[in-house]
């Protein structure tokens, strides 16, 4: 009785560890592994075994910028709740998919996998792990784009959307800042700021030439209205190119300066 308990506040209970097979990922591509669980020193019920996506992302609190996580998504890797007894281990294999749209590792872009029970009447057990997110083969199209035109990429952070730029995505977005110096607009503008979303089958681009703007929120709230260094296109993911979209986006930078 004394130990059940004890393993009620933690101490004696289950433990978690979530052992990734490979900790780069890409948006949209697979992540797999085993969920590691070890029992302690009573038998406890696992009621569920959940898998979160999560990140940080930059917002506003009293006029000054913070960093929060956010849950990209939640994922249950269980069918039906299991008992684990006292010592005992159990191994729970799994191949998930990446979320479209989970910020790149660039940076101070983070993102991680937790890993919690569902233990009932019990402190729940979690785990993290780091992982590392590369551009994905139509992302990266992008990135190159933006390379061949002699852009580098300052900075990246992820922030909230306003509500009527969602539509049906993701609350948040990654932007990456990129400086104009280097570029053959260097002398015409100072940076260029570019949001990249996607989904299955297409891919939008958002994208400010700026020149006083310098945060996300202006970037999306410029989206309706009539300023002409703001744009966004979108294009069918299984046949873009390098040289269609460095096109596209020399044609928005030269209609903005």
């Amino acid at each position: 009785m004394f130990k059940k308990i004890l393993s009620s506040i933690g101490i004696g209970a289950a433990k978690v560890d979530t052992r990734l097979n490979e900790s780069h990922c890409s948006p949209g591509g697979e992540l797999t592994g085993v969920v590691h669980i070890e029992g302690g020193s009573v038998e406890q019920s696992v009621d569920s075994i959940y898998l979160f996506f999560n990140t940080l992302y930059k917002h506003e609190v009293n006029d000054k910028s913070t960093y929060s996580t956010f849950t990209i998504e939640k994922i249950l890797l269980n069918e039906a709740p299991f008992m684990i007894g006292p010592g005992e281990v159990k191994e729970i294999p799994f191949t998930v998919n990446v979320p479209f749209n989970t910020p790149l590792s660039v940076s101070q872009s983070k993102s991680w996998i937790e890993t919690g029970l569902d233990i009932a009447q019990a402190v729940d057990p979690k785990d993290e792990d780091a992982i590392t997110v590369q551009p994905n083969a139509v992302q990266q199209v992008i990135l190159d784009a933006m390379d061949e035109l002699g852009f580098r990429l300052k900075k990246a952070d992820t922030e909230m959307l306003p509500a009527r730029h969602r539509s049906g995505r993701l609350p948040i977005a990654q932007e990456l800042e990129y400086s104009a110096n280097g570029s053959r607009f260097g002398r015409q503008l100072d940076e260029v700021e570019v949001v990249i979303l996607q989904d299955e089958d297409a891919i939008e681009l958002l994208i400010q030439v700026d020149r006083s703007v310098h945060d996300l929120g202006s970037l999306f709230a410029d989206l309706t209205g009539t300023d002409e260094s703001t744009h966004r296109v979108r294009y069918d993911a299984a046949r873009l190119s390098v040289a269609e979209v460095r096109r596209d986006i020399e044609s928005m930078i030269e209609q903005s300066i």
